[in-house]
């Protein structure tokens, strides 16, 4: 009997990761109202009424439960966009008091949510909004960067407990030692790249990676001497807003309304992409629209409702894996670590090193038929549709056919 390990848990097509950065302190008060309206708040307001953390929750996130959510937070005082702001913004560090360290320690705790790092600062205001420069493009030297990131874990670690295990580059931008920078801070898992391979409405190809060929650039990669796992992201949260949104009475918005089930089905031909080649469906969102600038932040669940929820029901019947961050690296790491050696035509070992005992692994076999496999430690598991998660053990993993 062939045996394989799978390409990800549970035999999935891919893997899903909601991805929401800019999880931060902050406040930014677009109508200089002094009240907190939908669409200001990045979570100074916690889970308070018309926080855009209520709002996930409220009108995402409660249609669908298996969904999990990275989210990437400046862990200090998020700077706005300009100089010169035409709002009122407000923004403290994490761990500002002990109501703020509770709130992302919450989230944190919870087995949908994960917090992962992404700059102190976000970076540096400019007078005007194309002059912002990202946090890794401000720094100098490698040891500028590796002294501002482990400043940075400092904080999370005060408001959450732990350090974070990964994290993204603030827009995508970096310079030649930001991936050292990454690699010699400890971090086991990042996000480097837009990964589309192609510039994006304002994106430009620089953020993109050099890799033009999709089967690779949308799949986990390593770098650095450390392996640290490279998480593509590859889906635009906003990718279904000009089939849904009704408002939109353009000639272009009044043809794609006619034929708005033929243009969604175009637009999802992205997602069938991944699906079809077993790769990573990573949704890119912020958890806010407002800027000091007045501009609106895009992507982001406010404008995004709409192409969220039908992101989402479009997956629901598929073979898929929902899982953060650090479940994807796990798994990966995982997968490339252990090795299945046959023993016997009925017996099988997982080779591995030691710290990767006791995780979960999803093997394939070429018995489609019902059997059952007995563990090293005597617990029998039920083998259906010729795939199992099983526990990493030392030892004989014994297949025994019929009699289920």
């Amino acid at each position: 009997m062939n045996i394989e390990i799978c390409k990800w848990y549970n035999n999935a097509k891919s893997p899903v990761l909601l991805m929401i950065d800019d999880l931060a302190n902050t406040w930014v008060d677009t109508n200089n109202s002094g009240s907190l309206d939908l669409g200001e708040d990045w979570g100074y307001f916690k889970n308070q009424e018309n926080s855009s953390f209520r709002y996930l929750n409220d009108v995402i996130l409660k249609c669908f439960a298996n969904i999990k959510v990275t989210f990437f937070v400046p862990v200090g005082v998020r700077v706005g966009i300009l100089e010169n702001p035409l709002f009122c913004q407000i923004s403290l560090p994490m761990n500002a008091d002990e109501e703020s360290k509770q709130f992302f320690k919450s989230i944190h705790e919870n087995p949908n949510f994960e917090l992962a790092y992404h700059g102190i600062t976000h970076g540096e205001v400019g007078k005007q909004a194309a002059d912002f420069v990202q946090e890794w493009a401000t720094f100098m030297t490698l040891e500028e960067a590796k002294n501002t990131i482990n400043e940075g874990i400092s904080i999370f670690h005060d408001a959450v407990g732990v350090k974070p295990r990964g994290g993204k580059y603030c827009g995508y931008t970096g310079n030649a030692f930001s991936d050292e920078s990454i690699d010699q801070s400890g971090f086991s898992w990042w996000f480097r790249y837009w990964n589309r391979g192609t510039s994006d409405g304002e994106r430009q190809n620089d953020i993109c990676g050099q890799d033009k060929n999709p089967l690779t650039n949308f799949d986990v990669k390593r770098f650095g001497s450390n392996q640290v796992i490279d998480i593509p992201s590859t889906v635009n949260g906003a990718l279904l807003n000009g089939a849904l949104n009704p408002m939109n009475l353009s000639i272009k918005g009044i043809v794609k309304g006619i034929f708005k089930k033929s243009f969604i089905r175009w637009k999802l031909r992205e997602i069938d992409y991944l699906l079809q080649h077993h790769l990573v469906i990573s949704v890119q969102e912020h958890i806010a629209p407002s800027r000091d600038d007045g501009k609106r932040q895009s992507p982001n669940i406010f404008d995004d409702q709409g192409s969220l929820i039908g992101i989402f029901r479009y997956l629901e019947d598929k073979n898929v894996w929902y899982c953060t961050g650090s479940e994807l690296a796990d798994y990966v790491n995982l997968r490339d670590h252990v090795n299945v050696i046959s023993v016997k035509e009925d017996i099988f070992r997982l080779e591995h090193p030691d710290q990767y005992s006791d995780q979960v692994i999803t093997l394939k076999f070429s018995e489609h038929a019902p059997f059952r496999i007995i563990q090293p430690n005597k617990i029998h598991i039920h083998v259906n549709e010729g795939f199992v998660n099983l526990p990493v053990m030392k030892g004989d993993y014994l297949i025994v056919k019929g009699g289920i």
